[in-house]
């Protein structure tokens, strides 16, 4: 489990791990310059750029698909579906899928996607964190949020994701800070001028579902130690769009970090030597019941 500063003792004021995910989400947030590029994926060309290719030709989206199998039939609700990386090949298995996307241009995307493959995925354009559960026509046997956490309160988002769970319940979210993360880390003081804090990691998450009362298995996913961009230009633009400051001097900063940061290959790409983990989450919804407020883990 994640490690936290000395806190209240244990034995006493329990620890809430809920007020912790907040406060870093909250902190996440506040980034000076982290506003300005919030809504990025309400943005078509952003979704455009980061999604032109499906889903099943990512190495981590099999892995899930691997990993998950649901067999054709199965009800399934896909939270923060964004273009369909799960629904879509859910729905090619003869599954009934609702997806809950809340960014019109991934709606556009996943519909696309959708109708390429020939499938119907039923889509809400909703936050989570809005939705009324009477709209969804649950329960769910399998209820998924994939890299979609982006509740400030999360434990009222999973006791909503367990209340219509008929069957598992599955989290994926980041173990440790992605490269991308680790980048924006690096570049943001000389971009911005103030430093760059990541979201609450799944150490984090897995004492807020312990702290509910749920015991969840965790599985750590090896998600690479080594990231390539073909070209310095490939790599700035990239980051330039994630920090929403393109062109100009920028540009020139973000290259000076890049070579900094990254080495080059003998094929004249651009690589990070950077090893990190994912986390996947779950739990069987009718094999665990959620405990009223908080209390202590330790």
């Amino acid at each position: 489990m994640q490690q936290e500063p000395a806190g209240p003792d244990p034995y006493g004021d329990a620890i809430d791990w809920n007020a912790i995910w907040t406060a870093r989400k909250k902190r996440h947030l506040a980034v000076p310059g982290y506003r300005e590029g919030e809504g990025f994926f309400q943005q078509k060309a952003n979704v455009e750029r980061f999604f032109r290719q499906r889903a099943s030709r990512n190495p981590r989206v099999e892995r899930q698909l691997a990993r998950l199998r649901p067999p054709a039939g199965t009800s399934v609700l896909d939270i923060g579906a964004g273009p369909g990386n799960l629904a879509v090949p859910f729905a090619e298995r003869g599954c009934r899928v609702v997806a809950v996307e809340p960014a019109a241009p991934m709606r556009d995307l996943l519909a696309r996607n959708a109708a390429d493959a020939g499938v119907e995925v039923e889509v809400i354009p909703s936050a989570w964190e809005d939705l009324d559960p009477a709209l969804l026509g649950g329960p769910f046997d399998l209820v998924i949020a994939s890299y979609s956490l982006s509740m400030i309160d999360i434990r009222a988002a999973v006791e909503k994701m367990h209340a219509v769970c008929s069957g598992e319940v599955h989290l994926f979210w980041f173990l440790t800070p992605p490269p991308w993360g680790h980048v924006l880390r690096e570049l943001w003081p000389a971009v911005h001028g103030a430093e760059y804090h990541f979201e609450p990691m799944a150490g984090c998450l897995a004492n807020v579902l312990l702290q509910m009362g749920l015991c969840p298995t965790l599985e750590p996913d090896f998600a690479g130690g080594v990231h390539r961009y073909g070209t310095l230009d490939e790599a700035v633009d990239e980051f330039a769009h994630r920090m929403n400051r393109r062109g100009g001097t920028h540009d020139a900063v973000i290259s000076e970090g890049i070579r900094r940061i990254f080495r080059q290959d003998d094929d004249g790409a651009w690589v990070l030597d950077y090893p990190n983990w994912h986390a996947h989450l779950w739990w069987d919804a009718r094999e665990q019941t959620i405990l009223p407020g908080v209390r202590p883990i330790y």
